[in-house]
């Protein structure tokens, strides 16, 4: 009793809010229409004016009413049979049992006797957008009232709301580019150098959009490109970072400002052409998709990268110098400031020693994370495709999407709805074998509005005595394979040789009128000659093109001829047969690859034995989401090998060292492992836009770990002294990489982060990917690479002169690791060592002769 008087306290909140009035089915201009509800189907019974005076007797007597008449309705017919002289007078009473069976209650609790759970109500709105504004007010409610609550809404306004939040939620991108720009301010402490490297982001974007749209004439541009921004603002914020960190390391060592850029500007221009080479090339490998969107993406991500590469490699160093010249303005007290400080060494300083200290442990952990990845993605749960016919545009807690996914199919009146919709629409698939045209795709790829033009095979010849025969053997054939489901009914045009032969047997003479239908009678013999056919064919098409539609359907299959043509007999262009298969259309990538897999094979077995008027056929059917889901696992498992070897040869011709490239490999391909065994066991299947993910994950993996592999490089190439080891060049490399690469990773992962809240499906996966992406990312590039250097890590990469200077330098820092190797605590240790981030960095001086 008290579920049904918060249930009906509850329906009272809902209709007394603000507009129900205006919107509402009205009985007269001032009363709406009630609402069909369990309480007011109770209330109605028992001859209560309102749910508000319903007694636990009422609910009773109706439960007894239920039970006595509940069993006469269980064949859920729309109109129920009230002639049933066995049915009692109080079960046909407003027709109350039938609509609470059929719309109100759980078809649960009516089959099986279960406890009621679910109910519907049915407000007097009209489904549309009108009824926009009182959603949105509900939804500032809450909708609860004791243990009863909303749990599911279905206004008809999913794709109206869609647009809304579309738009609405572009503010959360908004809020996380402040936040990235007050992140990168904190960092470099300037301004200005943050208003730069920002202009230079969005300078990136104008610049490829300019070179997509004018360069290279593509007119089609869809939403995922927006995505580029992601990968704008993770490169070119890192590759900024970087720079600035070299240039205050080297501002240390150097007054000289034209030495300064100098040395900044050939490490930072390594750094950034391999990072960006690689990067750039994992977005171009996926041009090799056969899918518009992931085209597109390709290219524009790809552009958007090569053109920050350009542009910061003179804007960034510009950028310093102008800054050089600028007056100081403190912001952030000096005291507030050096706690900053203080705290970021010591974090430095407690994850060097993690680094080092731990590093086999790290190894062995992600390791065993890649190890169990592959199971996962390949294994159980694994990668699956989509098989949803559905469109899901919000996440799964929304109530539009709850009513969808959940419960919808808990009510006899919506199962009723879908078994209906299901028989209409359970097509089987059609067996379509096409002669005379060529399968020849010359649409524009980059514009799915520009389809192309119809290309005519000339060798096609169905008027040859040979095609005939060979095309009547077809069918026959046809209709004796597994895959065959039998036509029932007078369909005539499925195979139009074999109706044109029947009717070809007609008399000579015409019994009514007496003309003679010569040449096209039972004189000719089949095979018949050429010009017989062509004529014949011609007059059997217009005879049949006139029979009713239920039983020709002359846009599918039969003969079609050329449309413009003076000659007084039409020639055939195309011929199609069609037929059944015996396979229902389903979402299930295996079935329809079974099915096309058969039907294409005995399909080319027999066309090798068609005449060469007849052998360039071929088949088709309803395979567009086959087809969809057959290039999204073939073209994203090519695009990910073909980044994979690119990312290996760009590190190999930088470094020149096999070794630490294999090394960088493996990282890279670790941490695109675990980051999409993440993004499986999170309950992703694999679409458009999770195809877009992966190849969004190969470009911003391959960023982080090229730059610790290319300053591991530098350190032997440029800065070591003889007999350097491989823990020296790990410092080296966390303590110029470490602070850049940490800040440019956590600033696109709050980017991520503030695209969760997003009632938009598309933009909180987007967000989800770029937190997952970030954390996996820096991790392995921070923890996992690092220890494979010191335990595998190529040395003496190449020699490097160095001056006095720099060697004393070298030598102290030798002495103070010597040091720390035999200090009691690895953490004093490295803070002798990087008391000051930049004391490893050596800049050459001019040696006196």
């Amino acid at each position: 009793m008290q579920a049904i008087s918060d249930m009906c306290e509850l329906e009272h909140t809902l209709t007394s809010m603000a507009g129900y009035n205006m919107i509402c089915e009205q009985i007269t201009e001032a009363w709406c229409c009630r609402q069909w509800s369990l309480p007011n189907y109770i209330a109605m019974l028992n001859n209560k004016t309102s749910c508000r005076n319903i007694t636990e007797l009422d609910v009773n007597r109706t439960k007894k009413l239920f039970v006595i008449c509940h069993h006469y309705f269980l064949d859920l017919n729309h109109v129920p049979d009230f002639t049933n002289k066995e049915m009692p007078p109080e079960c046909m009473k407003h027709d109350a049992v039938h609509n609470m069976i059929h719309y109100i209650l759980d078809y649960e609790y009516v089959n099986q006797s279960l406890p009621l759970k679910n109910v519907m109500v049915f407000l007097p709105i009209a489904r549309g957008s009108s009824s926009l504004d009182f959603y949105y007010l509900m939804s500032e409610h809450e909708l609860e009232r004791g243990k009863i609550k909303v749990a599911a809404i279905d206004f008809g306004l999913k794709y109206t709301l869609f647009d809304e939040y579309l738009i609405k939620d572009t503010q959360l991108m908004f809020y996380g580019a402040i936040c990235v720009l007050l992140t990168m301010w904190m960092y470099t402490g300037s301004f200005f150098i943050t208003f730069m490297t920002v202009l230079a982001i969005g300078y990136s974007l104008g610049v490829s959009y300019f070179i997509y749209r004018l360069v290279f004439g593509f007119k089609f541009f869809p939403f995922m490109n927006m995505l580029a921004s992601v990968v704008a603002i993770g490169i070119g914020g890192d590759s900024c970072m970087i720079v600035h960190k070299l240039w205050m390391c080297a501002r240390e060592n150097e007054t000289n400002i034209k030495k300064v850029v100098r040395s900044v500007h050939g490490h930072s221009v390594m750094c950034m052409i391999a990072s960006s080479l690689t990067t750039c090339i994992a977005f171009y490998s996926s041009f090799i998709s056969k899918i518009t969107t992931i085209r597109c993406f390709s290219v524009f991500a790809g552009t958007s990268v090569v053109a920050n590469f350009f542009i910061l490699i003179l804007w960034a160093p510009a950028s310093l110098v102008i800054s050089e010249k600028l007056p100081s303005v403190r912001i952030i007290p000096a005291s507030i400031k050096s706690a900053v400080a203080s705290t970021s060494q010591t974090v430095r300083n407690t994850l060097f020693t993690l680094v080092l200290r731990f590093r086999y442990v790290w190894l062995l952990l992600f390791s065993s994370m890649a190890l169990i990845s592959i199971p996962v993605i390949f294994y159980y749960p694994r990668f699956r495709l989509s098989d949803s016919t559905d469109l899901q545009l919000f996440a799964s807690s929304h109530l539009f999407e709850q009513y969808d996914m959940v419960y919808k199919d808990r009510f006899h009146f919506e199962r009723i709805l879908k078994m209906e919709s299901w028989m209409e629409n359970q097509r089987r698939m059609p067996l379509r074998f096409v002669w005379g045209v060529v399968p020849e795709d010359n649409g524009d790829y980059m514009d799915p509005f520009r389809r192309g033009k119809l290309v005519l095979d000339n060798s096609f010849d169905l008027a040859s005595k040979d095609s005939q025969t060979w095309l009547l053997s077809f069918c026959i054939n046809l209709k004796m394979q597994p895959f065959y489901q039998p036509t029932f009914g007078p369909l005539v045009a499925n195979c139009f040789i074999e109706p044109f032969v029947a009717w070809m047997e007609q008399k000579c003479m015409d019994p009514i009128d007496h003309l003679t239908r010569e040449p096209c009678c039972e004189s000719a013999v089949f095979p018949y000659e050429r010009n017989v056919f062509s004529l014949c064919l011609a007059k059997a098409a217009i005879s049949l093109y006139n029979t009713p539609s239920n039983i020709i359907m002359p846009t599918i299959a039969g003969p079609k001829f050329l449309s413009k043509s003076k000659a007084k007999v039409p020639k055939v262009k195309a011929f199609i047969v069609e037929y059944d298969a015996n396979l229902t259309l389903t979402t299930s990538y295996t079935t329809m690859d079974n099915f096309y897999n058969e039907v294409e094979m005995w399909t080319r077995k027999e066309f090798d034995k068609a005449p060469a008027g007849m052998r360039n056929g071929w088949f088709i059917s309803d395979l567009g989401l086959y087809d969809l889901q057959k290039t999204l696992v073939k073209d994203t498992i090519t695009s990910l090998f073909i980044a994979m070897a690119a990312s290996f040869l760009v590190v190999a011709f930088t470094t020149f060292n096999v070794t630490l490239s294999l090394l960088a490999m493996i990282t890279i391909t670790f941490t695109i492992l675990v980051t999409v065994a993440v993004l499986v066991l999170m309950g992703w299947k694999l679409n458009i836009l999770e195809a877009v993910s992966v190849c969004l994950a190969i470009g911003l993996a391959v960023d982080f770990s090229m730059h610790y592999t290319i300053n591991y490089n530098l350190y032997f190439t440029r800065y070591a002294p003889e007999n350097s080891d491989r823990k020296s060049a790990v410092f080296y490399t966390l303590s110029i990489m470490t602070g850049p690469v940490s800040v440019a990773a956590m600033t696109t992962l709050v980017s991520g982060a503030f695209m969760l809240p997003s009632h938009v499906l598309a933009y909180t996966q987007i967000g989800t990917f770029l937190v997952v992406v970030m954390v996996v990312s820096w991790s392995f590039a921070t923890f996992f690479l690092p220890s494979l250097l010191c335990a595998l890590g190529p040395v003496n990469l190449g020699s490097s002169t160095v001056s006095s200077r720099e060697q004393h330098e070298l030598e102290a820092l030798s002495r103070s690791r010597r040091r720390a190797e035999h200090s009691p605590s690895a953490a004093s240790a490295t803070t002798i060592i990087h008391e000051e981030d930049c004391e490893i960095i050596l800049k050459p001086t001019p040696s006196t002769t």
